[in-house]
């Protein structure tokens, strides 16, 4: 895929997954989460400036991924016992407290339009933490009243990896880097199957 690769419209959310990571520090197989309302992702960036001599002389960017809400219009029990706040006891399922916060991945799929042609841009979000949904009921009156859950997210992304994998990427200067989200469109190698496992992020190869 081209580096200036632009859509001109992104529009619908669908096909939503999720995959915890284990112990291993790796991700297990996807599974489907409840059907997709709305996802909203907020920058959670800051700039630190530095002063001297009572004027500004360094500006430092505090990047900390994304903070947002996933709004989906029913609960999964699988992911709710997954992530820990909820549990199957004697006659049916009950939400319990939440002790920890675990670590897992989102996929989503949005419909894009470029140019007059429609396709589809896949994506996962690394380093995902998910507090308890909200809820809220309204009664059906001329029509049906449609509720929806929305849970508040954390996205604070996977290291980056060098082109084999096996090692964390270093830049010349010696920094290392998290990815927060990786997207895939038609033309990218692995397109096809880039929803069935959550990928590892890696630079690309040197071309020598």
């Amino acid at each position: 895929m081209a580096a200036n690769k632009r859509t001109l419209v992104r529009f619908n959310i669908k096909n939503l997954k999720y995959a915890m990571k284990n112990e291993n520090d790796t991700y297990e197989t996807p599974k489907p989460l409840a059907f997709a309302n709305s996802l909203s992702l907020e920058a959670d960036f800051n700039e630190v400036k530095i002063y001297g001599d009572g004027q500004v002389i360094a500006i430092l960017p505090d990047d900390k991924g994304f903070t947002g809400t996933l709004s989906v219009t029913d609960i999964s029990p699988d992911y709710e016992i997954d992530c820990g706040r909820a549990k199957l006891i004697q006659g049916g399922i009950a939400d319990i407290q939440q002790l920890s916060s675990k670590e897992h991945a989102l996929y989503y799929e949005l419909d894009a339009s470029e140019n007059g042609t429609k396709f589809v841009i896949k994506t996962w979000l690394f380093g995902v933490f998910s507090g308890k949904p909200s809820e809220s009921y309204q009664q059906s009156q001329d029509d049906p009243s449609v509720n929806f859950y929305d849970y508040p997210i954390n996205v604070v992304g996977t290291t980056l990896m060098d082109a084999s994998g096996t090692e964390e990427f270093t830049d010349e200067n010696g920094n290392t880097f998290k990815v927060t989200r990786l997207s895939s469109f038609p033309d990218d190698p692995g397109y096809d199957t880039f929803g069935n496992a959550v990928p590892i992020p890696k630079e690309v190869e040197e071309i020598e």
